[in-house]
């Protein structure tokens, strides 16, 4: 080959991998390797940690994760043979003098060439990686670590730190991994002073609304084109084990061009995508930007860690380079159309994995419950899709079309009949229109729907009380805990039935197994706790966990408009209701936001404020002077921020035993894993007077 042609196909994939899974985890690593070698890649990129998988948590601590992780890794090396032009980039924990890293793996054909250390640590939100690991600090510095003699290498030490490769063609190989790329201080940056050709990019990025935007177009995208070279990203897919959603979209770029990006939502279990690329162009690409030349001379050369082969090779002289994509934006969804994608694809990634047969839903005819089982039905579009597409183009196979040992049908109505399972458990005080909300919503997806009354537990219950207590409670007394006992076990009763519903429906179909019971409290209920602990919102999982109401209803219209839910039309213009206290002249006395004296879209605002935005009472109420002061007056402000904080404190300790929830936002509640608070509060005395001052302050500036 002319020296001077340095064409290369790269491929980076996707993988659905199980967290502790191991033997799926290795098969899943092998078939991408595969797909990318027959495709004629010489580099194949893996996600993070994706031997063991991402979401061990503190499965990190055990010894048998990393033994795991270690014997899967020798039997990969071993399969590398069948590869023998491949350079293969994988991951997972390595120890090296006595301390525990998070590793990417480089092997090729039977040999294991260099274990790189992870540079910076993700710790916020939901991210606890300096639990279980500590960071690499030795910049371009690695050292001789013995391997296991337990453990099968046809070599006695491998290369560890942090480094580059290089091949015998003088094509060099860095590694950026996850968290490095968000931080300030980018390693690809030093990596393109060093002249790397391809930044590997082996990352575990969860799904939040809008973040896979940010990740492709300033940080992949923006990368690439600030200081060149091509950029190969990898991400995990799917449910792993925990609340995450892992979204893909794994890409190549160069240059600042994407030229390859795997389908963000997508349920297959892996994905293969290659693109053939110029290596000189990123030459050309530097030596445009002089500033970058002057400071990449500055640099103290770094010896690489050279290994046997070429990477400019294998592409016939008379193929194109990849070109880059046009339709980047036709890829980036808004963060509320991410909704109709994210949440649905988790939940078939959980049904399948749990073993379960299907969900069963309380469906109240209110925005919330209507909101999930809509996912539910967009779930059945997807999947149904997936199989349908993959018919009609290459008549592949995947783990992902098949539920319970049989492949799904292309029929939506059938696949949604077979799995969703909803009920509508009236009592005396619900309403002719919440009943028929959910007996069309019902009808729209294609569910199979039952109704109830739920009067005469209720009534069971509180005779069983009258004789241990001498009392029966009322509606008409004036004491709140008789009205509020009344109402919450009529909520806890309807949690109740929908466990025994979710077992023992399946039993009346003459079908195997049972449901999974889903939640549906939205996140602005959970954070004033508009809600009885233990009533529906009590669950296996919830979808809508972690988003807000006005986000929910905004994702109702798109599931109207686009997909033909006509049922929820009336469900959106409907008012939000528990419909727990008795009706008056039939029509609903109860509303939410009257009873919470904040609006949804008020508490919307609220919530960012206290989570990301990092504000306590005092620093709120400052803040919601600015954006309220044009339609609120300063003591109605106050109000405000005294109701939600008053709600917080008397109910956070429900946050304590809430339904894990997708995890979809950063202003989640989550208790257990992304929002660490007391669920046992003063009465924040201090904080109001301090706003009480600054009223009294504000006031009198005004005269």
């Amino acid at each position: 080959m002319d020296q001077w042609d340095r064409r290369c196909r790269v491929a980076t994939c996707t993988v659905n991998n199980w967290a502790l899974d191991f033997r799926g985890n290795y098969e899943r690593i092998v078939k991408t390797c595969s797909e990318a070698y027959a495709l004629g890649a010489r580099i194949r990129l893996g996600p993070e940690l994706e031997i063991p998988g991402y979401g061990c948590a503190d499965h990190f601590f055990e010894l048998d994760t990393e033994r795991h992780s270690w014997e899967m890794l020798s039997k990969l090396v071993e399969k590398s043979k069948e590869w023998p032009e491949l350079l293969v980039i994988t991951g997972l924990p390595t120890r090296f003098r006595g301390l525990l890293y998070n590793c990417a793996a480089a092997l090729k054909n039977g040999k294991l060439l260099f274990i790189r250390a992870k540079m910076g640590l993700a710790d916020d939100n939901v991210y606890r990686e300096s639990r279980w690991f500590v960071k690499w600090t030795e910049t371009f510095k690695h050292y001789e670590m013995p391997l296991n003699s337990q453990i099968h290498f046809e070599q006695s030490t491998v290369p560890f730190g942090d480094g580059i490769l290089e091949s015998s063609d003088n094509a060099r190989v860095g590694f950026e991994i996850c968290e490095e790329l968000w931080s300030s201080r980018s390693t690809n940056i030093r990596l393109a002073e060093q002249g790397v050709d391809i930044i590997c990019n082996g990352s575990g990025s969860h799904h939040i609304l809008g973040k896979s935007n940010y990740r492709i177009n300033q940080l992949i995208l923006g990368s690439s084109a600030k200081v060149g070279g091509v950029y190969l990203y990898a991400n995990h897919r799917g449910c792993d084990g925990d609340r995450v959603y892992y979204d893909g979209a794994s890409s190549i770029a160069q240059n600042g061009d994407l030229l390859a990006q795997i389908h963000q939502f997508d349920i297959e279990d892996t994905c293969v995508a290659t693109a053939i690329v110029d290596l000189s162009e990123n030459s050309v690409f530097r030596q445009m930007k002089s500033s970058d030349r002057g400071n990449a001379s500055d640099q103290k050369t770094v010896v690489p860690i050279r290994f046997d082969g070429n990477m400019a090779e294998g592409v016939k002289f008379n193929e194109k380079c990849t070109e880059r994509m046009t339709n980047v934006e036709d890829l980036q969804l808004s963060p509320i159309a991410e909704l109709c994608y994210g949440p649905p694809a988790y939940l078939w990634t959980y049904l399948r994995r749990s073993g379960m047969a299907g969900y069963f839903i309380p469906l109240s005819g209110g925005q919330d419950s209507s909101a999930v089982a809509a996912m539910v039905r967009l779930m059945c579009e997807k999947v149904c899709g997936a199989v349908k597409k993959r018919r009609e183009t290459d008549g592949g196979d995947d783990p992902a079309y098949y539920l319970g040992g049989k492949k799904v049908t292309e029929d939506v109505a059938e696949l949604c009949n077979q799995v969703l399972f909803t009920c509508y458990m009236a009592s005396e005080h619900s309403s002719d229109e919440t009943r028929q909300c959910a007996e069309g919503l019902a009808r729209n997806v294609n569910s199979n729907h039952c109704g109830i009354f739920i009067d005469t537990v209720v009534s069971s219950i509180l005779k069983v009380f009258k004789v241990a207590y001498g009392f029966m409670p009322s509606f008409q007394n004036s004491d709140n805990r008789e009205i509020m006992a009344l109402q919450n076990i009529q909520a806890r009763i309807r949690m109740v039935l929908a466990y025994l519903f979710a077992q023992l429906a399946l039993v009346s179909h003459k079908r195997p197994g049972g449901l999974l019971v889903l939640g549906t409290a939205n996140v602005d209920e959970s954070l004033v706790g508009y809600l009885t602990k233990y009533d529906c919102s009590s669950a296996d999982i919830n979808p809508i966990g972690s988003v807000s109401k006005r986000d929910l209803r905004q994702f109702l219209e798109i599931a109207h408009d686009k997909y033909g839910m006509t049922a929820l039309r009336s469900v959106i213009d409907s008012t939000p209701t528990a419909e727990l206290r008795p009706l008056v002249d039939g029509k609903v006395s109860q509303t939410d936001e009257a009873e919470i004296g904040l609006t949804y879209d008020e508490l919307s605002v609220i919530g960012r404020l206290r989570k990301p935005g990092g504000m306590g009472p005092y620093g709120m109420f400052l803040k919601l002077i600015t954006l309220w002061g044009d339609k609120y007056s300063v003591e109605e402000i106050e109000e405000k921020v005294r109701k939600f904080w008053w709600r917080y404190r008397v109910n956070r300790h429900k946050a304590t035993v809430s339904t894990p929830a997708i995890h979809a936002e950063n202003y989640s509640p989550d208790d257990h894993r992304n929002d660490h608070r007391p669920f046992l509060y003063p009465d924040f005395s201090y904080q109001f007077e301090r706003i009480r001052e600054k009223v009294e302050e504000l006031k009198q500036s005004r005269n």
